[in-house]
């Protein structure tokens, strides 16, 4: 897609009566090899609703949330060695192996895709990730592609929440109910998504 062309990606009717649809297809934006995503940072192990419970009290909402609105921010402003310092913060936070777990899904999903022309600040953050100057969590490479598809907040979350529910194993209901409908919230997500 030219980064001159404007498309709009219209809401797909969900059975759910759910926005879940526009969420899924933001994911796909983020993230084109959203169907091999493995475990992330939400480890369900037990009763789904405490898992994640548990999961957004310790690192969604204090860490992972926050990261993500912050290079959202930066990218905007093309600060990228700023992203690298709000990577870097995130690594310090999570603990050792969801670290791993993260920056092993980050550096595929940045390894894997070439930024779009023109797009300067993807291409020198992949650089940096590549060449280990920058952990490369999957949190701020989606935060990243997000900003560059110009996907709202809230959208931007309920897409990642989408990854972490599919790399945990969670099904498509488990993944609405607790994660889109439970952390976000009852949400209009049904606002066209432009890309660029």
């Amino acid at each position: 897609m030219s980064s001159g062309s404007q498309v709009a990606i219209q809401q797909e009717q969900v059975d759910s009566g759910s926005d879940l649809g526009v969420i899924v297809r933001a994911a796909e934006l983020c993230n084109p090899f959203l169907d091999a995503v493995g475990e992330v940072t939400l480890e369900v192990r037990g009763p789904v609703a405490a898992s994640v419970v548990n999961w957004n009290a310790a690192l969604f909402s204090p860490a992972i949330r926050s990261a993500m609105a912050d290079v959202r921010r930066e990218y905007s402003q093309g600060g990228n060695l700023e992203i690298a310092g709000i990577d870097c913060r995130l690594e310090a936070f999570l603990p050792k192996s969801l670290s791993l777990q993260s920056r092993t899904e980050g550096k595929r999903l940045i390894g894997g895709l070439l930024p779009p022309r023109g797009d300067r600040m993807l291409e020198r953050y992949r650089a940096m990730v590549l060449a280990g100057d920058a952990p490369g969590h999957l949190a701020v490479i989606h935060a990243l592609r997000a900003a560059l598809f110009s996907l709202p907040p809230r959208v931007m979350e309920g897409a990642y929440l989408l990854q972490e529910g599919m790399g945990s194993g969670l099904d498509g209901r488990d993944i609405s109910r607790f994660l889109i409908l439970g952390i976000l919230g009852r949400e209009d997500f049904s606002a066209p998504i432009s890309v660029v």
